[in-house]
């Protein structure tokens, strides 16, 4: 659908990405959000550029600004690393009501020291739900990078781990009522904290549930009965009618592109059969059945077109 910056600039509400040279954590999207880093450290990024943030497994984390209130719609999207010997919460948003036991409200997900397995576990007082499916059985304790995703709207809250969806839940109850804020690198209830061991890097956080088909780049082509194409460009969430040649020949030559309409959070279309609906394809080729014929509003009227590439 869009780049990140494109979404951040509708949904975003921080992007952490760890590449200050020391110290705190900064909002990329100048907003004035911090995060407050004790004892994290930086290493090299995932990306292998920019910075990480280490965290050793016994004494650093970072708290936000970022307070999640209750059954807010959310999207957290960040990158960990874990050594074989690693693991910990990744991060937790939640509220101790009882200094005695783990008694919170709130959230959180963590990397199982022992099996390396990824869970979300979200927590009503003293009752604790583990939602994530247990099946998988991947030791995440691997030493490579790995994308998460977790999302909730009302009390549904998604899970996507490299890009690949997990699973759907139900929090148990309405049970989202943290009072502290979002924390990474441990559980802030005293004896139950499950340092990190491992890196952390690339917090993004956005008020809409979104999905990994979100942050991709997108680009369909067509040919429209009277051979002109459409074509969605990588910069761009909206459709573009152009000549049949190669859009850059055209744009040196002067030539001036026409948008047509946008297709953000339209459904998916049906192409086995004509319907005024599009979508975007991913950029990856994947086979969409070239020949398919639909319909696309252009101006106040309607052409028959057809895939004839997809890249």
């Amino acid at each position: 659908m869009a780049t990140i910056e494109q979404l951040m600039a509708q949904y975003g509400f921080a992007w952490f990405g760890f590449d200050e040279i020391s110290g705190n954590i900064y909002d990329k999207l100048g907003r004035g959000y911090v995060g407050t880093v004790t004892g994290a450290t930086r290493a090299m990024g995932w990306d292998g550029k920019d910075s990480s943030l280490n965290f050793n497994g016994s004494s650093q984390y970072v708290v936000t600004d970022y307070t999640p209130s209750t059954l807010e719609e959310f999207t957290i999207k960040i990158k960990f690393k874990c050594p074989t010997n690693g693991g910990g919460y990744l991060f937790t948003a939640g509220r101790q009501l009882d200094s005695s036991a783990l008694n919170i409200n709130g959230f959180g997900v963590i990397i199982n020291k022992t099996d390396g397995n990824l869970r979300v576990l979200y927590w009503l007082n003293s009752t604790s739900a583990i939602i994530t499916n247990q099946i998988l059985n991947y030791d995440y304790r691997d030493n490579k990078w790995h994308e998460l995703i977790l999302t909730q709207k009302s009390n549904v809250i998604q899970l996507y781990i490299d890009e690949t969806f997990i699973g759907i839940y139900r929090s148990i109850a309405n049970i989202i009522t943290p009072k502290n804020p979002l924390r990474l690198g441990y559980l802030n209830v005293s004896g139950y904290q499950e340092w990190y061991l491992g890196q952390l890097d690339d917090l993004q956080i956005y008020s809409k549930a979104l999905t990994p088909s979100d942050f991709e780049q997108k680009r369909l082509v067509v040919k429209t009965t009277d051979n002109k194409n459409l074509v969605l460009s990588p910069t761009s969430n909206r459709v573009k009618e152009i000549p049949s040649t190669v859009e850059y020949r055209m744009l040196a030559q002067g030539g001036v592109i026409k948008e047509i309409d946008s297709a953000v959070d339209r459904q998916p279309i049906d192409f086995t059969k004509p319907t005024t609906e599009y979508e975007f394809v991913t950029n990856n080729r994947t086979p969409l059945g070239k020949g398919r014929m639909f319909t696309i509003p252009i101006s106040d009227d309607f052409k028959t077109a057809m895939i004839e590439d997809n890249y």
